[in-house]
């Protein structure tokens, strides 16, 4: 399964080509300083307007011996489509007219206010990735939870690629194996838009307060169209049912066991990708802890991104803290 350099674009690779995106190319420097998924992820334009439908192979067709004079069997492949959306994620910053007016750099002291109203658009973004449900938010797109929600023993059914770990309270968290890739996991953005981010400067607008007070301010607002597919099932793997109660003590849940099942899981699957994995602080801190008392050949601390890493059989382990202690059991 590969790790590095494989031949896939991120969306800051795509704005770079963009004509006029050098704005919305700061807004996603600024969004990947504290969003790992935004710095590893696989950025594909959709197929079909704002929308990306994918055709996923479900079974495989038919192959016999054949005798001398015999025949063969008609068999076909069985696929499925699949339709994934794009959600309009948006936000806007205001600020006084003098502040900017009296700052020696007007645009760049927009941006830098601006900077609190992109982080909170970067967490959402982070918090649908994994949490997304349309059933919830009919304007959002599903995220990687609502696709791997319930457990199957049917090795054809994407609830084989879920490992329990066994917790069944309510201070469950997911690690999860991640494979981006034209052909596996991808964020989506509409056709013709500059990699799903938009920046416009509405100028000076006068604001009015609920007693009638008005004030004149500078209004920027930020836009990002993006989505999720999931092409192959297959490379990608949530380990599930993590309580963190059971994370403590002599007898707590073996973490590098449940990394090998994940590992196995994809491994076939994963190699034409680029495989990261993912888990909150809390997880990670007892991943070290556990660490601590072996030698371990499979755990090495490497670079990646001008960063030295915990990875686990070359594959780079990322910290996300919008991965919650609070999910629901999976069954």
């Amino acid at each position: 399964m590969a790790t590095l350099g494989a031949g896939y674009l991120t969306l800051a690779d795509r704005l770079k080509r963009t004509e006029n995106g050098k704005i919305a190319a700061e807004i996603i420097e600024m969004m990947s300083e504290t969003n790992e998924l935004l710095q590893d992820a696989n950025a594909l334009q959709c197929n079909d307007g704002s929308n990306h439908i994918t055709t996923i192979r479900t079974g495989l067709p038919s192959a016999v011996f054949r005798k001398l004079y015999g025949y063969v069997p008609s068999s076909k492949s069985t696929t499925e489509q699949v339709k994934d959306v794009t959600g309009m994620l948006e936000t806007y910053s205001i600020v006084d007219v003098d502040l900017v007016d009296k700052s020696e750099n007007p645009k760049l002291f927009r941006l830098s206010e601006s900077s609190a109203f992109i982080e909170a658009m970067n967490q959402k973004l982070q918090e649908t990735i994994f949490y997304g449900s349309i059933k919830e938010n009919a304007a959002a797109f599903d995220g990687l939870s609502a696709r791997y929600s319930k457990i199957s023993t049917d090795e054809k059914k994407i609830g084989s690629n879920i490992i329990n770990a066994g917790g069944s309270s309510s201070d469950n968290t997911s690690i999860w194996f991640i494979t981006w890739g034209d052909l596996h996991t991808s964020l989506l953005y509409p056709q013709g838009s500059q990699a799903g981010v938009q920046h416009k400067d509405d100028g000076i607008l006068t604001e009015t307060s609920s007693t009638g007070g008005k004030r004149k301010v500078y209004q920027d607002h930020y836009k990002m169209d993006v989505g999720l597919s999931v092409r192959d099932w297959r490379s990608t793997c949530r380990i599930a049912n993590i309580s963190i109660a059971n994370l403590k003590g002599d007898s707590a849940v073996n973490l590098e066991e449940l990394l090998n099942k994940a590992y196995y899981k994809i491994r076939r699957y994963a190699k034409t990708g680029k495989t990261f994995i993912y888990c909150n602080s809390t997880v990670l801190m007892y991943f070290e802890s556990q660490l601590k008392s072996k030698t371990n050949v499979n755990f090495t601390i490497k670079e990646y991104l001008n960063e030295n890493i915990l990875h686990y059989k070359n594959i780079p382990i990322r910290e996300c803290e919008q991965l919650t202690c609070e999910e629901e059991k999976v069954s």
